[in-house]
Parts: C-alpha cells; sequence; structure tokens
C-alpha cells in the first residue's frame, strides 16, 4: 500500500495566520491528515517536530511543559498536544513574553479538548482553522479552490467561461462513485474492498471509545445509534425532538450529543437564512455529516441518494467557506414548501444553489430558485448544480452546470 501526500487548501490560510499570529491550531476530525500537514509546514519552515504520541516527548510535556518549549528553541509543531494540558498554560506565558508570529503550530485528535485549551489559554494569541476531508480537487493533486469564485462571477459570460474550463479539465464524473469514496486520506490509500471496513471501524472506534472521554457515557450504544441515525438524515433538516423519541432519550441529551459530534468535526449544522421578519420561513438548521462515505457506512447504506451528493457538494462549499473571512453558507425553506438547498453569501452577494441527483434538468427544476431570486435583491444570479454535463443559462438569470465544474 501507498499512501499519496496530497496537496490541502487550507495550507495557504495556515501559512497566511503564521505570518500574523504566535500559534496557529489546526483542527478536525480523526485522519483528515492533520498531522501530515502539519509536518509538511514544519519541514518547509524548518520548525522543529514534537509529538506527544512518543512517551518520552509526552513525560516531559507533562512534568516541564516549559523545558519542552525551550528545548524547541523558540518554536515548531506540537501534535498531540491536548495530551498535555499544562503546555497551554506554558504556551501562554511564552507568547505574552514574545509575540512573535510563526511560532508554533499545534494539532490534536481529541479535538473538544484541543479547541477547549486552546480556547483558555490562548484567546487572541492564536488562530484556528479547521481541516476537513479531502476535496475532489485535492485528490485531484490540485490545492486550487476557486470552482466556487466563479459562480460570484461579475457577468454570467465569465462564469460560464471559467466553469466550462473546470468542467472540461476534471471530465464528466458519476457522483454515485465519488460520494462512495469520500476523503479521508487513510480510507483512500486502501483497496476499494477495504474502505468500507476502515470507515466501519471509525465509527464503533469513535462510538466506544472517544464519546467516553468526551461526555463520560457509561454505555456508548445509545450513542452510536445516534451516530447512525444522523447518517441516514445527512443534508436533510435538524429535528431533535424526532430523534430523542425514536431513541429515548429527552431532546436535552441529543441536542448534547449532537454538540460532541459537531466539537469533533464530524457533523456540521447549516443555519437557516432569513432576513426578511415578513417570510414564514422554516428556521430549523440542516444537518450533514462531514463525510459522504462515512455516512454511508454509518448507516449502513448501500445506495447513495441525492442526499449523499447534496452532503458531497455542501462538505466541498464550507472549505471555500473557511478560506477567507466574510464568507457564509445557509439553507432556505419556506412553510410554504419552497425551498433552496445551499445559499453561499460573499461581499454582500448571495448565490442560492439547488442539487439535483439527476442526468437531465430543465427550467422547470429552477422554480424555488427563481422565487428566492425575485425575494432577494442581493442575489442576481441562482446555480442549478446537477449530472447534466450541458453548461447553460437558463431563464430568469439561473445557471445550469454540472457539479463536476465547481467541486
Amino acid at each position: 500500500m501507498t499512501t499519496t501526500l496530497y496537496p490541502r487548501a487550507l495550507r495557504r490560510v495556515i501559512e497566511a495566520d503564521l505570518a500574523v499570529y504566535p500559534v496557529v491550531a489546526l483542527l478536525g476530525a480523526r485522519q483528515v491528515g492533520k498531522s501530515t500537514l502539519g509536518r509538511e509546514i514544519a519541514a518547509d519552515r524548518g520548525m522543529p517536530v514534537r509529538t506527544l504520541d512518543d512517551r518520552d516527548v509526552r513525560a516531559q510535556a507533562l512534568a516541564d511543559p516549559e523545558g519542552l518549549l525551550a528545548d524547541m528553541n523558540g518554536g515548531g509543531f506540537i501534535d498531540e498536544a491536548q495530551r498535555a494540558p499544562g503546555l497551554f498554560l506554558a504556551l501562554k506565558a511564552l507568547v505574552d513574553r514574545d509575540q512573535r508570529p510563526g511560532q508554533f503550530l499545534l494539532s490534536g485528535s481529541n479535538q473538544p479538548t484541543m479547541s477547549q485549551a486552546v480556547g483558555d489559554s490562548l484567546l487572541g494569541r492564536a488562530a484556528y482553522r479547521t481541516l476537513r476531508p479531502l476535496t475532489l480537487n485535492e485528490q485531484r493533486l490540485s490545492e486550487e479552490h476557486d470552482g466556487w469564485d466563479a459562480l460570484f462571477a461579475a457577468t454570467d459570460d465569465d462564469a460560464l467561461t471559467r466553469l466550462a474550463s473546470r468542467a472540461q479539465a476534471s471530465g464528466a464524473l458519476d457522483w454515485r462513485d465519488v460520494v462512495t469514496t469520500g476523503g479521508f486520506p487513510r480510507v483512500l490509500a486502501q483497496p476499494l474492498a477495504q474502505r468500507r471496513r476502515l470507515l466501519d471501524d471509525y465509527v464503533e472506534v469513535y462510538s466506544n471509545r472517544d464519546v467516553r472521554e468526551l461526555l463520560a457515557i457509561n454505555s456508548s450504544e445509545r450513542f452510536e445509534q445516534l451516530f447512525r441515525l444522523l447518517a441516514a438524515r445527512t443534508g436533510q433538516e435538524l429535528n431533535v425532538n424526532g430523534l430523542a423519541s425514536a431513541l429515548g432519550v429527552d431532546a436535552r441529551t441529543v441536542r448534547r450529543w449532537i454538540d460532541a459530534l459537531a466539537r469533533s468535526f464530524l457533523v456540521e449544522t447549516i443555519p437557516a437564512w432569513s432576513r426578511n421578519a415578513s417570510q414564514r420561513v422554516i428556521k430549523s438548521p440542516k444537518l450533514y455529516l462531514a463525510d459522504v462515505a462515512l455516512a454511508l457506512a454509518a448507516a449502513r447504506e448501500a445506495v447513495p441518494t441525492g442526499f449523499h451528493l447534496e452532503t458531497l457538494v455542501v462538505g466541498d462549499a464550507l472549505v471555500w467557506r473557511d478560506m477567507q473571512p466574510g464568507r457564509a453558507a445557509h439553507h432556505w425553506r419556506t412553510q410554504s414548501q419552497q425551498e433552496v438547498d445551499l445559499i453561499l453569501e460573499w461581499h454582500g452577494r448571495l448565490v442560492p444553489i439547488e442539487i439535483k441527483a439527476g442526468n437531465r434538468v430543465d427550467a422547470s427544476d429552477a422554480r424555488h430558485l427563481r422565487t428566492f431570486l425575485q425575494l432577494h435583491a442581493e442575489s442576481t444570479r441562482a446555480v442549478l448544480l446537477s449530472g447534466d454535463p450541458d453548461l447553460r443559462m437558463l431563464p430568469s438569470n439561473v445557471l445550469a452546470a454540472p457539479w463536476w465544474a465547481v467541486l
């Protein structure tokens, strides 16, 4: 087995952060590639590397964190940093004396512990960045992530030209193949027949080991059931009361467990969009699993659906969102059942996006997009993504494009 070193779009963001902040914390779910990316950045910057997976290093970090930092000669990459809680206070004291940017890059696998420790000790001194599973473009060995930018192009002709170039470079793809692959580097390194087993193991390990560290649950059976229920409902509105009823637990417990999954970067919620109090909109968020192949495995589903294509597309859009400040992602649904899967916001402009699994779309598939355009003047173009390879403008400023032209 060989492991490919994939380029990561987040790398340039982290390097920019290191030019501004004394400390940068690299967060994300287990096995998304945090350690690999951290080591690559450290090697290029000539930074020493320490991992608290090493017993001797961990012993020093626990007994003498100040000494460990001093041995690193003013900076470096520390992996599994959450294993030594005292390390964060030592880092705070160090950077309070020396505010030079780019001193330390941190990562860790127990993300709730890591996030809280960095937030409590290094508030205002550290940047926090989330590494997500590999995007399709990263799997193509490109760290560029500009497909979503094209949707905000000044003119329709410019948007069409840029998307046509990307579509040609990609070639037509079957979304069913892509969603069953997912984006965990270790899973991608395995033969196709072994990938599902690794994803099943991922669910088991998180539900039966990690969750005990996060929630002190004596029996993890119901938590695992929640994880699998959420996986089966990826891309759908979050109904806490319905989940609580299905599990036989109270709604407060379900919220606490979902929060733990979110803080472990295994699920993400997308808020509802509304700036007009007169609109009767549904305000529930939509929930997505962080990795679409993990969603299939955790739900024990063999055949992907349109919700899995939507999960793939939204996950890619979230990587784009995180690349620059001021970007946002929402969904929209009214009580009269008009809905748009994804609303992207950038520079005061909105782009509503509908995602269809079919291989042929027409103007009738864009009726809710047209409604959204009519209601929101800051949205001048809508986008219909599908398996239809015909890139074109539909009536009323709706751009139809194959999904692989954007991802």
